[in-house]
């Protein structure tokens, strides 16, 4: 949404309208340091957020506390020195202009003054707000020193404003097809400062908002609604759902790309030690020509035996040290085979966790780290009433069927939710959660319900898409955790199986 010196006049108006005689309690920074004043109004304490740095910049009405973490020496400290217990008096706009004049005022038990404006530029990519008493600048949030005559910002200078843009009218205006002189002359208005404004939305998310309709804009979903702070914290707030989304998106493919090249540097190991397996495999070979050498010294003249003998010497040698080297070998390859399935499996994960599980996925990755020799540590454990509730149905025969949905939820629902007699399920042979089926009443679960649990089973695995999909299931209490290897990787025994249609409802999917 952008905004414009008329949407400022009015977000000006609104600030009035709701804090003025309202007292400074404290000011300070956020834990994502935005500045802001504490103000205690209506019996409730209210936070004037600055958030001068954004596009474009807006000033929010917020509830919650100043960071006890976050204190930035500067700007901050100098309001709270300064403005602590002042009052707001007024709030004024320049005219034709995104500044913000905030007048402050306090007086002492003697009847004396004193007096203070906090000026707020909301311009895009110039962002600024500064202390101001007298002419002078007693702190500014952005510091910036004028070349060439161009206007300065320090403290202890007069404060200067920032020069008028030279169009009056709007450019949203202009390109919102409002007929200029009309709409112009109703933003100078009074009125402007009241009435209910134009707002469009497309599929519900906030596009524009103004004073005066936009036929421009006549196609998106449009209402009137009457406050412009409310519009700016659902802009606040969307934008940083999408910056979120933004980073998510970078960050999972960060750590598919991670996998990856994991899962490439354990397949070219792999096949190094195929390379060896066929050596290994030919050291028979090694032997037979070895004793062929020695069977034939007789032949051969007495100068040219002992070069023979230490040739059939390294025959022999290679032959021990291949023999030696099997047992270490079969070693690494089942370990490597146990790192391809945890990787095949973490790759699968990371594709379908929410954003809120790739912390998982990465905690869950750094325990494969090949580049240590030592007992890699697990990740630490969060108990799931801490994070939320496993997803989890009734069945109408009385069963409990719970799903992971990350590794660390796979593994906090097996080890530490199931009981030992309930019953565990999990697709064969590919990655996918783990389904846990239980009964209150500890009795074994109907046909019906061990069907259900398998098609859940099905449809939280890679194998989802397939028409019929072979689950295994076991009492948990055959269930044990791989050794070294990211949480939710097991081994079970006494398994049986059944072959089922992923459950194709919406909830499986989740």
């Amino acid at each position: 949404m952008r905004t414009d010196w008329a949407l400022v006049r009015r977000l000006g108006a609104e600030l009035e309208a709701e804090l003025r005689g309202a007292r400074i309690q404290d000011a300070g920074a956020l834990d994502d340091g935005r500045p802001a004043l504490v103000f205690w109004s209506r019996g409730a304490a209210r936070l004037l957020c600055m958030d001068l740095f954004s596009s474009p910049p807006a000033l929010t009405l917020e509830s919650g506390e100043l960071s006890m973490a976050h204190d930035e020496p500067g700007f901050t400290r100098a309001l709270a020195r300064t403005l602590r217990g002042m009052v707001l008096e007024a709030v004024e706009a320049r005219e034709h202009d995104r500044l913000l004049r905030l007048k402050f005022r306090t007086r002492s038990r003697f009847g004396v003054g004193d007096e203070v404006d906090l000026y707020i530029e909301l311009v895009p990519r110039f962002g600024n707000a500064l202390l101001v008493k007298g002419d002078t600048v007693v702190s500014a949030r952005k510091e910036f020193s004028g070349a060439h005559g161009s206007r300065e910002v320090r403290a202890g200078i007069p404060y200067a404003l920032p020069p008028l843009p030279q169009a009056v009218l709007p450019q949203v205006i202009e390109a919102g097809g409002a007929e200029p002189r009309q709409a112009l002359a109703y933003l100078e208005s009074d009125a402007a400062l009241r009435e209910p404004l134009y707002v469009y939305r497309r599929q519900g998310r906030l596009v524009q908002a103004h004073l005066v309709a936009l036929p421009a804009l006549a196609e998106l979903e449009v209402s009137r609604e009457s406050s412009f702070l409310d519009l700016l914290a659902e802009d606040r707030g969307a934008r940083l759902r999408a910056d979120a989304q933004a980073r998510s998106g970078t960050r999972r493919a960060a750590l598919l790309r991670s996998i990856a090249h994991r899962a490439r540097s354990v397949d070219e190991a792999r096949a190094e030690l195929d390379r060896q397996r066929r050596e290994v495999g030919e050291r028979e070979n090694l032997r037979r020509e070895g004793d062929g050498i020695y069977a034939t010294l007789h032949e051969l003249a007495p100068e040219a035996r002992e070069e023979a003998k230490a040739q059939a010497a390294k025959q022999f040698a290679r032959y021990r040290k291949l023999g030696a080297a099997m047992p270490h070998i079969e070693k690494r390859a089942r370990g490597l085979a146990l790192q391809h399935e945890a990787l095949e499996s973490l790759l699968w994960e990371a594709q379908r966790v929410g954003d809120e599980d790739l912390a998982d996925i990465e905690s869950a990755l750094g325990v494969l780290d090949p580049r240590s020799g030592k007992k890699p540590a697990a990740p630490p454990a969060r108990r799931l009433p801490k994070r939320r509730k496993p997803f989890e149905m009734r069945t109408e025969r009385g069963s409990r069927i719970l799903v992971g949905r990350s590794p660390i939820e796979n593994a906090e629902l097996t080890f530490r939710v199931a009981r030992p007699t309930d019953l565990w399920f999990h697709a064969r042979g590919v990655p996918g959660a783990h389904v846990i089926l239980a009964r209150d009443d500890r009795t074994e679960p109907p046909a019906e319900d061990v069907q259900l649990a398998a098609a859940l089973a099905a449809a939280h695995s890679k194998a989802r898409e397939n028409v019929a999909v072979t689950v295994d299931y076991t009492h948990r209490k055959h269930v044990r955790k791989q050794a070294n290897a990211p949480p939710g990787l097991v081994f079970y025994t006494e398994a049986e199986s059944i072959t089922v249609a992923p459950w194709s409802a919406g909830e499986a999917r989740r």
